[in-house]
């Protein structure tokens, strides 16, 4: 997180609201003063915020909502330790409230999170000093949110979360139904896996002032298809899940040798689930939350022989093709022509893009090793699909053109 130094003369009134960027992966504070504005209830002000006790002066920002339509917008203290926090759609003249908040931060500090926004609308932002009349400096940041399932991040490798969840986004994933996690602020990220084997992860929280670590827990869900989220409710049972208040060495959790259950509940208990076993193919979701609702970050390691990915396998492919084994193909890239081999049991082949349109079909006629000429394809990344005469999926491989 990096904090600038401070802006003052911020706009009292949104029709001069300076831009706020929406940070795309973590959050860029800067730091803000409400010094020098007033507090305006009128109309063309957003009337009286119905949280966080207006009254004192109160300053506005302006946002653009991104294609995801999904915006955290955060607060840290400064000289101010609580805040109020109001967001608002347009026109400025007349902005119409959206959401108000108060305590859901750091500390007093508001945050407003939501999924639902429509991409290219610009919003209004209204701050001011909470419960005790008065200015302050705070900080403040806007990013892309991940707290609601249908904006899960696809990982495929360990990442570093910087600044971890901020808030619950526009819906109330988890309820306390399994191993008595309710959502505070909460991330989801999603796992493809291209090979099956083993899987483990780690969840290393950052340090939290004094040496302490936030309670992270979490719920991991095997997903039948893409749309899982679509049907996820606070009550989808989760092959693992995982409570537990003993933070285990420096606080982390996660699939480990060392899990003794699959479902750990809220108290003392051991802060692993065992490691599972993945087939190909296979989608899981995870659902991360913050009890502590620190704003600290995680390391996200991933363990284990599975191997997931970051590609969209699903264009133009059905779930039943996703397990099949891998045809093999090489060279790796192709240039003229590449060789596939495992493909006796295929009447057709169909090479589509990234983007699922087809660009040949070949009959391999019973060979078990196939050579498709490559002339005409840009290069990029292909798929593969074989099918049967009766249209049954036998195989697939992806088709690397150099």
């Amino acid at each position: 997180m990096l904090a600038v130094a401070n802006v003052h003369a911020q706009s009292d009134t949104p029709c001069d609201a300076p831009l706020l960027e929406v940070h795309s992966a973590a959050c860029v504070f800067t730091t803000h003063t409400t010094e020098g504005a007033t507090y305006q209830s009128d109309v063309a002000n957003g009337g009286v915020p119905p949280c966080a006790f207006p009254a004192s002066p109160d300053v506005w920002f302006r946002v653009v909502v991104p294609p995801s339509g999904a915006i955290a917008i955060t607060s840290e203290p400064g000289t101010m330790t609580d805040g109020g926090l109001a967001v608002y759609s347009g026109p400025c003249t007349a902005p119409q409230l959206i959401e108000c908040d108060d305590d859901a931060a750091v500390g007093f500090m508001p945050v407003v999170d939501r999924t639902d926004y429509t991409p290219g609308e610009t919003l209004y932002v209204r701050f001011w000093r909470s419960a005790n009349p008065g200015t302050g400096t705070f900080s403040i940041c806007a990013v892309e949110s991940h707290s609601d399932c249908n904006k899960a991040v696809r990982i495929c490798q360990d990442q570093h979360v910087d600044g971890t969840p901020y808030g619950p986004g526009s819906t109330m994933d988890e309820l306390a139904e399994f191993c008595d996690i309710s959502e505070f602020q909460s991330i989801w990220f999603s796992f493809r896996f291209i090979s099956g084997g083993t899987f483990s992860f780690l969840i290393q929280p950052d340090p939290l002032q004094g040496g302490f670590f936030p309670d992270i827990d979490w719920l991991l869900f095997n997903a039948t298809d893409n749309t899982f989220c679509e049907t996820h409710t606070p009550n989808t049972e989760p092959v693992a899940c995982n409570g537990s208040s003993s933070y285990g060495p420096f606080g982390q959790t996660g699939l480990d040798p060392e899990g003794v259950s699959n479902a750990v509940p809220a108290g003392s208990g051991n802060p692993y689930c065992p490691v599972i076993t993945v087939n190909t193919g296979d989608l899981y979701y995870l659902f991360v939350n913050n009890y502590t609702t620190s704003s600290t970050g995680f390391l996200l390691n991933l363990g284990g022989t599975a191997q997931p990915t970051c590609e969209d396998i699903d264009v133009g492919f059905d779930e039943a093709t996703a397990r099949l084994t891998r045809f093999e193909a090489f060279p790796v890239p192709a240039h003229d022509a590449v060789v596939v081999k495992g493909t006796a049991m295929s009447d057709r082949l169909d090479l589509t893009d990234a983007v699922g349109r087809a660009t040949k079909v070949v009959h391999p006629n019973g060979a078990d090793q196939f050579r498709i000429p490559l002339d005409g394809l840009a290069p990029g990344s292909y798929f593969l699909r074989g099918s049967d005469a009766d249209g049954n999926p036998t195989g697939w491989t992806k088709v690397v053109v150099q």
